[in-house]
């Protein structure tokens, strides 16, 4: 699959708990498929089941990417950050 069809099926959700990623193109109880989860607490990617190869690889490439950050700060939305790992 080429990468701007992984980014666009891919959907990255910044939510208060930590990150969830989704498979825009299968649905699950009437929202996207969740393939996994960053808490950002722990820090610890947990996969969901069955991910498909592609898209498990562009999630580990960004989850590494918010890891790396770990001790700093993170908006999770326009009036809240957490510090990453704490």
């Amino acid at each position: 699959m080429e990468n701007s069809q992984i980014t666009n099926r891919l959907f990255i959700g910044v939510y208060p708990g930590g990150i969830v990623y989704a498979d825009r193109m299968n649905e699950e109880d009437g929202d996207y498929k969740k393939l996994a989860f960053l808490s950002y607490s722990t820090l610890k990617l947990e996969f969901s089941g069955e991910c498909p190869i592609d898209l498990q690889e562009r999630i580990e490439k960004n989850a590494i990417k918010v890891i790396e950050k770990k001790g700093c700060p993170f908006a999770i939305s326009s009036s809240q950050t957490v510090i990453l790992g704490q």
